[in-house]
């Protein structure tokens, strides 16, 4: 602000040195320099305002004290009109800027508050397959697991080949007394090969059910697609 001021003064005295003004000029030029600032500054005049306080006052140095005696004007016409040009291109021009230089401005801190909501999962339903719990998912939505015949067997021999035994040495537990290591081999083998007869019939029955349904369902659509 101070440099801008410094440079708005200096401007104007050399612009008057430059007009060849006396000194009795130019100390009429920067007082009406400072004098048209400080309505800016000071009274926040505006443009209109101003500008009439500026013409009142150049027009001031050609009104003669008395008619009788012979006018003593400060300035020429010629000079009052170059006068006013340099105002205006200096400082009327550029009105708006010197008022926003001396308009007082609050430092103000700007921030921005963000409130993210957070939706209870157990509120909703999640909106897709990923957002879905491993349990759910696998319950619900998983398709089936199909079993090949291997997969069915090895299980199921998994799961009954030791409750037999189980069961045989609870009811008598002191059947094992005194029987030897091919003993228990060649029974082992024979209840082995029972629970896969029996394993191999529950099998071929079901393969048979499946069959027939699938058959059936055939016929259906066969008929279905004859009409």
């Amino acid at each position: 602000l101070n440099l801008s001021m410094d440079q708005y003064f200096v401007s104007g005295f050399w612009w008057g040195k430059e007009m060849n003004f006396n000194s009795q000029q130019i100390s009429f030029i920067m007082p009406l320099l400072q004098q048209l600032l400080d309505n800016i500054k000071n009274k926040q005049s505006s443009f209109a305002d101003n500008f009439k306080a500026f013409t009142q006052t150049v027009l001031a140095t050609r009104q003669s004290p008395s008619s009788e005696t012979k006018a003593s004007f400060l300035f020429t016409t010629d000079q009052i009109k170059a006068i006013t040009d340099y105002f205006k291109t200096s400082l009327f021009q550029h009105y708006r800027l010197y008022e926003y230089l001396f308009t007082h401005r609050e430092k103000q801190l700007l921030k921005t508050e963000k409130c993210i909501e957070v939706i209870d999962p157990a509120e909703s339903a999640a909106p897709l397959e990923e957002g879905m719990s491993a349990d759910l998912y696998f319950h619900y939505m998983a398709p089936p697991h199909v079993q090949t015949p291997e997969q069915t067997v090895q299980e199921s021999l998994e799961e009954n080949v030791e409750e037999p035994g189980k069961a045989e040495l609870e009811e008598s537990p002191g059947n094992h007394v005194g029987f030897s290591v091919e003993d228990v081999r060649e029974a082992l083998e024979e209840m082995t090969q029972e629970m896969l007869a029996k394993l191999q019939a529950d099998f071929t029955e079901k393969l048979r059910v499946h069959e027939e349904t699938y058959i059936s369902r055939l016929e259906r659509l066969q008929k279905g697609s004859s009409k």
